[in-house]
């Protein structure tokens, strides 16, 4: 079984919304608080795509655990309903504080990392995950999907290092104290709501917060994440920082022309600095159809991506960032955690070396660290 490093998935956003509406569902893998009381019940298989039992079952070395803030939120958000539209977000009224759903989410984190030790242990640094290794057990890292949840505070900034932040996903899909994402306004393209068809945001990049912002995070050691920036913020980032960053869930525009994916001087250039492009499973970021729904995740569509990627940037770029528990459970030939073996041993059959396949698979993120 090779190792599994993944450098995003959403599940903290989901076990946050459970806790807020008081449903009970764990990391561990139950789907019930009444599941380990009732005799012969045994845990119910929950709902996440990402848990630690799957997680175990597929391979796992390390998960990036990504604190996603929804900008949009309403204030008096109760976990239902899933949170915002973010191609119609309301702003209408006071929203949820960006720096509050932070702190849920991180506390969300700290509790199960304090509950399940013997499965799983929080990671501040590569000789941690080293550490883990050594002891039998996965990893996880703290991410912040959302620079607008530090709200352009360094105070904040300094809290959510002290936390275990070591990566931050400059924007979202709103513009942000920090910068601007690339998405085009409503309106701005007939096609908008067919994703692979946006066109990429290339004026508008970093704002001068979020210049300095990246500034301290090369002080602290913590991650750039151009995932979700404009194009424009994309090569802001390369040309400041020194060292590696990433993508944490992109693949290859000139593939799927969806503005989220990367161009090939875009791929070119996070190689060239050591960074490190984690492989989406989302369908449409994997291929293009006439309709959305109509677009499937399959392994041959990532294969494709990941020689691109490959051939481009080189072998040390790729890595893996699913975007699990963030992309809706359908359309996916590999469905959850538990199914992660599935692509090393297609790629295997498809030409791709065994030094590659360990490479995108664990090596290239853990060389990171």
């Amino acid at each position: 079984m090779i190792g599994i490093a993944d450098l995003h998935c959403d599940t903290l956003m989901k076990l946050w919304y459970a806790r807020l509406r008081k449903d009970g569902l764990s990391l561990r893998g139950e789907n019930s608080q009444n599941a380990a009381k009732t005799e012969n019940t045994g845990n119910k298989e929950s709902s996440l795509m990402v848990d630690l039992l799957k997680m175990k079952a597929g391979g796992y070395v390390l998960q990036n655990f990504a604190c996603f803030v929804d900008m949009a939120l309403p204030k008096d958000f109760n976990g239902k309903d899933g949170g915002s539209d973010f191609l119609n977000p309301s702003r209408s009224g006071e929203g949820y504080d960006p720096w509050e759903q932070f702190l849920g989410m991180a506390g969300v984190f700290r509790e199960e990392m304090e509950r399940n030790t013997d499965l799983i242990g929080q990671v501040f640094c590569g000789a941690d995950v080293r550490r883990n290794l050594a002891q039998g057990r996965m990893s996880a890292l703290l991410t912040i999907e959302e620079g607008g949840a530090l709200k352009g505070s360094l105070d904040h900034l300094e809290s959510a290092y002290e936390a275990g932040v070591r990566m931050i996903t400059l924007t979202w899909n709103y513009e942000n104290e920090l910068g601007f994402p690339n998405r085009m306004p409503e309106g701005a393209d007939e096609d908008f709501r067919r994703y692979f068809r946006f066109r990429p945001a290339t004026g508008d990049g970093l704002k001068k917060r979020g210049f300095e912002m990246l500034e301290r995070m090369q002080e602290l050691g913590i991650l750039a994440d151009v995932s979700h920036l404009s194009d424009g913020g994309f090569y802001d980032v390369a040309g400041f920082v020194k060292g590696p960053f990433v993508a944490s869930h992109s693949n290859a525009r000139s593939l799927t022309g969806c503005s989220r994916n990367l161009t090939d001087e875009m791929i070119r250039i996070v190689g060239e600095h050591g960074g490190v492009i984690g492989l989406n499973f989302c369908p449409h970021f994997l291929e293009e159809a006439d309709r959305e729904d109509r677009c499937f995740s399959s392994l041959e569509a990532m294969a494709r991506h990941a020689r691109h990627i490959m051939n481009v940037g080189g072998a040390h770029v790729l890595g893996l960032g699913t975007d699990f528990d963030g992309i809706a459970p359908v359309n996916l030939e590999i469905e959850n955690a538990s199914g992660m073996q599935k692509l090393p041993d297609y790629l295997a059959g498809h030409g791709f070396s065994a030094d590659e396949i360990e490479g995108m698979m664990y090596r290239n993120v853990l060389n990171i660290y």
